[in-house]
């Protein structure tokens, strides 16, 4: 076979290249693998492996089988989502990210207000914008920190946006219809019913309902629903009673909003009809020309994460609210494979919350907790299984998608402890007069000399300076006294107020009454008499042993919650509570219960135990060295040894 002078110049041409550039960045090299993290929020490290044992988590199973799990793995401190996350994707603690909590106070803010961490930026770059930078194609899919309206922007990023409404149970009334041009058969008369949804900071959007009676039984049967967001336009969703459906409409330019319905207790008269409805959400997308029109036309709008109000007030059975759930997650995964099939990125983050949320609602596995029997902790615990299993059959979703090139970290952010307690350190300090409130029962901060910013385990306490807060009235001559009472406030502080001991006396002899388990233990032998400090540590700022009050943003004194209490926000009735929530995070990444996850898998990796004591700050700098590209100078966290072996084999 005869090749020509030209032909064989580009082979010489292209075997050269290869030689000179082996690790070539362009999206197009079929060659270069996706490093994919998958976080899932709150999993923790025992859970996981006990569940693995009995079977629950096949998919996991076949990970660990294939690949590589971090056996001594810690998270940073303070354990909180917004924080940890931060630490995975930068390798930098939050002293250098400024992820210091869940809730921020920014320079000049009122003395009572915060920003959410989750639509801050990062003071330190991520790896999915330093290796943009560095000619890489990133993604990111509602990954925290990864807000593409805050800077450090993936080269395609999804984000969570705005709810424009909440969600509601709506008694929908019928009657005959006006200006359609053409009605739908039907063998009793077509009823229409409009449903307005009062949208945050733009117009109302009108749905409109169209009843038919699809079976001709000689009666009056309304039995099938049409759904429209204009008269004689397109429809949009056909559903009967108990179906699933779902409406996307334009907000604005940027956004495609939607919300997913169902239909509950249908009289076939429609005399009695209601329909839940989720609140409406959208998602914010950030990529070339065409990404967003693609991800709209395909996959809608971002589905809400869950419901929680429509579950306590009975709107939806637990069956419709693990719906929920799944819907978000499905469309969460199949956007995330979508990205990757189709813009073949190098690395690709996407995050997973249903874990977290089920654990801070459902974890009911301590005898001191309000409410405890093993029948109702088997039941909750159930709800937290099935958060894991939902989380293994994304797990089995994605290896289906995965080559032999493709390289899959899953990741947690930390675990979830048991808690039984809630404190308020502002109820303290308006004791102690540092904190007013107004007529309305607001803070005052023109009159408050302190506040207390809570998230899980901690508290920042921040004093309202001169020239540093927007109303200060504290003088930095004045600023050492403050301080050092709020200091004795919380050092001095015992869980054993009167009101708080009467409430548990009251829960103590109901769980009796309701136990046949004569040695359980209650939240009342624990607790009353004990007079034990709620808290770990209290801090003052400057501490050098306290890395997270280093930051600028950092309060002026901390407060650190013991194991089995957290901290709550805004509660001025009382300084102890019965924990609203069962589950939290934020303290010691030491304990057993707040370690997190590390398995990874891909290609031909065998089954390998790290050995090495390891942090989630080492993932980031691990994939910079994986990808074959400079990691920046302020990174903490060290390369895992094991990982880039594996790898290279």
């Amino acid at each position: 076979m005869k090749v020509s002078v030209k032909l064989t110049s580009f082979i010489i041409l292209v075997l050269v290249t290869q030689l000179i550039f082996p690790h070539s960045s362009s999206a197009n090299n079929l060659d270069s693998p996706t490093y994919m993290v998958i976080s899932f929020d709150g999993m923790r490290h025992d859970f996981t492996e006990n569940y693995i044992e009995e079977g629950v988590l096949p998919n996991f199973k076949k990970v660990q089988n294939n690949g590589l799990v971090a056996e001594d793995i810690r998270t940073i401190y303070p354990s909180l989502t917004a924080a940890s996350h931060a630490a995975i994707s930068t390798g930098a603690k939050p002293g250098i990210t400024g992820m210091i909590s869940n809730h921020l106070r920014m320079p000049n803010m009122d003395l009572a207000d915060n920003k959410s961490a989750f639509f801050s930026p990062l003071d330190a770059t991520p790896i999915w914008a330093e290796a943009r930078e560095q000619g890489k194609t990133t993604a990111t899919v509602l990954f925290p920190g990864s807000n593409p309206m805050e800077g450090n922007k993936a080269t395609y990023a999804v984000y969570y946006g705005t709810t424009w409404a909440d969600s509601a149970l709506d008694k929908l009334k019928f009657k005959l219809p006006t200006e359609w041009t053409e009605l739908p058969k039907s063998f009793s008369p077509v009823k229409e019913a409009t449903l307005t949804l009062k949208l945050k900071e733009t117009v109302d959007q009108e749905i409109y309902i169209l009843a038919l009676d699809s079976t001709d039984n000689k009666k009056t049967d309304y039995d099938t629903f049409y759904f429209y967001t204009k008269k004689n336009g397109l429809l949009i969703d056909t559903i009967s009673e108990n179906d699933w459906g779902s409406i996307s409409f334009p907000i604005n330019t940027n956004h495609l909003a939607g919300l997913s319905f169902k239909l509950k207790d249908v009289d076939p008269t429609l005399k009695d009809v209601k329909l839940y409805r989720t609140a409406v959400t959208s998602a914010v997308l950030h990529g070339p020309e065409q990404f967003q029109k693609n991800i709209a036309s395909k996959f809608g709008f971002l589905p809400v994460e869950y419901d929680d109000k429509a579950l306590e007030k009975r709107w939806i059975t637990r069956h419709e609210y693990e719906v929920i759930h799944e819907r978000f997650a499905k469309w969460t995964t199949d956007v995330s494979l979508y990205i990757k099939e189709q813009y073949k990125p190098d690395i690709l983050f996407f995050y997973y919350p249903q874990i977290d949320h089920e654990e801070h609602k459902y974890l009911l596995v301590d005898p001191r907790q309000p409410g405890y029997t093993k029948k109702k902790s088997e039941k909750f615990m159930a709800y937290v299984t099935w958060s894991y299993k939902l989380a293994d059959r994304t797990i089995g979703t994605v290896l289906k998608t995965m080559t032999d090139n493709d390289r899959l970290l899953i990741v947690s952010d930390h675990g979830m402890e048991p808690v039984h307690t809630m404190i308020s350190p502002n109820h303290e300090l308006e004791q102690a007069g540092l904190l007013q409130l107004d007529k309305d029962g607001k803070v005052d901060s023109k009159k408050s000399k302190a506040f207390a910013v809570a998230s899980g385990a901690i508290a920042h306490i921040y004093i309202n300076l001169k020239d540093r807060e927007r109303n200060g009235i504290v003088s930095e001559e004045d600023f050492p006294d403050v301080q050092k009472e709020i200091m004795d406030i919380f050092t001095e502080f015992k869980a054993t107020e009167p009101s708080f001991i009467n409430r548990v006396k009251y829960l103590y002899h109901r769980q009796r009454e309701n136990s046949h388990n004569d040695d359980e233990r209650s939240l009342f032998q624990v607790l009353v008499g004990s007079k034990e400090s709620p808290f770990e540590k209290v801090v003052a700022a400057g501490d050098q042993d306290m890395e997270i009050l280093q930051h600028e943003q950092a309060g002026d004194v901390l407060l650190i919650a013991k194991q089995g209490y957290y901290i709550g926000q805004d509660d001025f009735g009382s300084a102890v509570k019965i924990a609203a929530d069962r589950g939290s995070h934020g303290g010691d990444p030491e304990r057993m219960e707040l370690r997190p996850i590390l398995y990874v898998t891909g290609g031909t990796y065998s089954k390998v135990k790290i050995t090495e004591k390891v942090s989630t700050l080492d993932i980031a700098p691990t994939l910079y060295q994986l990808m074959d590209i400079k990691a920046p100078d302020f990174i903490d966290g060290k390369v895992i040894a094991e990982m880039i072996e594996a790898d290279r084999n």
